[in-house]
């Protein structure tokens, strides 16, 4: 096969980010030119995963990154803000800057949130100038009414469980919302003389999938196909990103090998930056439990919330990366987001999951399914309460016997080279 040009663009924090890079750099493997086109912050890592990187949005970096995180993970408000003010309100700015990067592409693959990716790859897909590819990360991002997500609002919850009728009127309640909350981008394509959404629907629900490769780069683990998804739409297993040259610094690898398997704490590259409260807690847990804990911490600012001199039985770090470190703990205390999810799966230890928003609430039930871990909402963490579920966790070998069984499926899985596969034979059909 000739070399391709390949653009990826894809909108979210390094989670949504990490998954996107295997692939591109899977494809990169084959011969192929790839540009991951997404939010200027992720630039450096963009660039050490060997791949080009273009800016495909006008979004600076919050100043205030708690205050911001804190608006993100409202439970209310928090979703319209991300999908409404953020993605959607720069959906034209970053139509534009694609328009240039995608000038001589062969590809072009999006992500949920990349709408103007997503009507590119609509538009010249049609035209037959690219072809497009799209992928989610999350089986709650399937939207089906046959298994709903869960998203941690205890009425809506009883619902989703519930009989099919109300799961109906539940799926026409949430797709009104999203209607509300995707009015940009329907603004947008009537600008552009496009139909306000595509003929494939809403663009956070089918409207998001390419009709002829839509990925999904999450564990069969953790979702299946569902009767209601669009036919195109295949499973991949998990795109495992393994960062280059990532390895912990001197300190925390002195510390992993002095002593017990330690509890580590994480809430991602997100939610850490509200995570003071979540670090306190666990450190009391470590010292009710008199087990050892890894925090992360995610800042030096937020390391300065904790106390100056750490005890002996604790290490803090702004970051390590998560494979290197999961593999050694005695359990793992996370937020849920999808790729913390399955880098703790493919670990293979117990883990307690503390969701704050968006698809964590659903990952959280996902991975209780599979009897590998507790859940705790971000609201009520506190030591007393996350005390009883760490010790059932470390107390009965079940959990880490299934974690462990777990762990070697997803170790099997090569989700990257699957979607490299099917974007390979979808490039093949156009000669």
């Amino acid at each position: 096969m000739r070399p391709a040009r390949l653009v990826i663009n894809t909108i979210g924090s390094l989670g949504d980010l990490f998954p996107f890079l295997s692939v591109g750099c899977a494809l990169k493997a084959r011969g192929h030119q790839v540009t991951v086109a997404t939010l200027d912050q992720h630039r450096v890592a963009v660039e050490q995963a060997g791949l080009h990187f273009a800016s495909a949005s006008a979004r600076q970096p919050p100043q205030d990154l708690a205050e911001f995180t804190e608006r993100v993970f409202h439970p209310v408000h928090g979703p319209s803000l991300v999908i409404r003010e953020l993605a959607g309100a720069d959906v034209s700015e970053s139509y534009a800057r694609l328009q240039v990067i995608c000038k001589d592409a062969d590809v072009l693959m999006t992500s949920t949130l990349a709408f103007a990716g997503q009507i590119l790859g609509e538009t010249l897909g049609a035209a037959g100038q690219l072809r497009w590819v799209s992928a989610v990360l999350t089986p709650c991002n399937m939207l089906s009414i046959f298994d709903p997500p869960i998203v941690g609002m205890p009425w809506v919850d009883a619902i989703s469980t519930g009989p099919l009728r109300g799961r109906r009127l539940l799926q026409h309640l949430t797709m009104l919302r999203l209607r509300r909350w995707t009015g940009p981008v329907r603004a947008f394509r009537r600008e552009r003389g496009l139909r306000a959404e595509s003929t494939l629907g809403n663009p956070l629900q089918h409207g998001q999938h390419a009709p002829d490769c839509a990925l999904a780069l999450f564990s069969p683990l953790l979702g299946t196909r569902q009767a209601d998804w669009p036919p195109q739409v295949r499973i991949t297993g998990f795109a495992h990103y393994a960062q280059p040259g990532a390895v912990p610094d001197e300190a925390l690898q002195a510390f992993l090998r002095e002593g017990s398997p330690p509890l580590v704490f994480t809430l991602g590259s997100s939610a850490v930056h509200i995570g003071e409260n979540f670090l306190r807690e666990s450190l009391q847990v470590c010292e009710r439990l008199e087990r050892r804990a890894v925090l992360f911490t995610g800042s030096a600012q937020m390391r300065a919330k904790l106390p100056a001199s750490l005890p002996a039985y604790a290490c803090a770090v702004e970051y390590a990366p998560h494979a290197a470190v999961f593999a050694q703990a005695a359990a793992i205390v996370h937020h849920g987001g999808i790729g913390t999810s399955t880098e703790a799966l493919r670990a293979g230890r117990p883990m307690l999951v503390v969701p704050h928003g968006f698809d964590q609430y659903d990952n959280a039930q996902r991975l209780k399914r599979l009897g590998v871990a507790h859940a705790l909402a971000a609201r009520d963490y506190r030591c007393e309460a996350a005390l009883p579920l760490l010790k059932d966790l470390l107390d009965h070998p079940a959990y880490e016997q299934r974690a462990s069984q777990c762990a070697q499926s997803v170790r099997a899985e090569r989700g990257d080279q699957v979607a490299a596969d099917l974007i390979e034979a979808l490039l093949s059909e156009r000669g």
